[in-house]
């Protein structure tokens, strides 16, 4: 087996790198079959829900899914005021 010689810094961000690539790609993410089938979409910093048709329910940070109204209450998320879901 071969070892780079390379400066540490340059190793320490290509470690880096390589581990950010791997949980990217190990963390689920919301496929949009998963957001065809979701009713309500909550905005994970605001803890805000949109329901479908409000122009906030495709929002970057828009990233958890609820099937029900119900469910996004119980994870703590609040209606939106525009929406009123």
């Amino acid at each position: 087996m071969t070892v780079l010689k390379m400066p540490k810094n340059i190793r320490t961000a290509w470690i880096v790198l390589c581990w950010m690539l791997l949980f990217m790609h190990a963390v689920p993410a919301v496929t949009a079959e998963d957001k065809e089938l979701s009713l309500y979409h909550g905005n994970k910093q605001s803890k805000v829900f949109h329901r479908k048709g409000c122009r906030y329910y495709d929002c970057s940070k828009c990233s958890a899914v609820f099937k029900t109204r119900a469910e996004a209450v119980g994870a703590g998320y609040k209606p939106c005021k525009i929406c009123k879901p």
